[in-house]
């Protein structure tokens, strides 16, 4: 389990197990994924490159990756029956997963899902990102300082602030 990571499943944390070791060789990393095995499965991957300048991946680099990994995914027992795969950049709303990404992200407005609902804040909040520190993430929302901890976040992406 990745103790520097927002919560994921049993069945997340193998796939991204998997799909880094295949895909580091290659350059890249995985920001984030969604995976849903009721219906038509559908796994979704955000890449970015390793070393490289955020936004640098391009339709054509999603693709490859697309390719390189459908005969894996196929092969494992992940998937019953047919799924769907979507490659993608992080884009302007970018994922955070990891310590190191909200870490990148201090000081910039965040929206953030929680495990469970929080006193006071509800289960999911929109506020600054004070930092994080020892697995605890420090929001400002509404005006009061947060602190919780990775593992008790679902799902955590920047804002895209548009200004005039």
């Amino acid at each position: 389990m990745h103790l520097d990571s927002i919560y994921k499943t049993e069945t997340e944390l193998n796939l991204l197990e998997m799909l880094e070791k295949e895909l580091s060789p290659l350059g890249f990393r995985i920001v984030d994924l969604d995976c849903r095995l009721a219906g038509k499965s559908l796994l979704r991957i955000f890449v970015e490159r390793i070393g490289a300048p955020e936004g640098s991946v391009s339709i054509d680099d999603c693709a490859v990756i697309s390719r390189h990994l459908d005969p894996i995914l196929e092969q494992s027992s992940v998937f019953e029956g047919s799924y769907e795969l979507e490659v993608s950049s992080p884009g302007l709303d970018r994922r955070l997963r990891l310590a190191s990404d909200f870490e990148k992200a201090t000081g910039r407005e965040i929206k953030v899902a929680f495990t469970e609902g929080i006193p006071g804040v509800g289960a999911q909040a929109r506020g600054e990102l004070l930092g994080v520190q020892s697995g605890e993430v420090q929001l400002k929302v509404s005006g009061k300082p947060i602190s919780v901890s990775l593992k008790h976040i679902k799902k955590a992406q920047t804002v895209w602030q548009y200004r005039i």
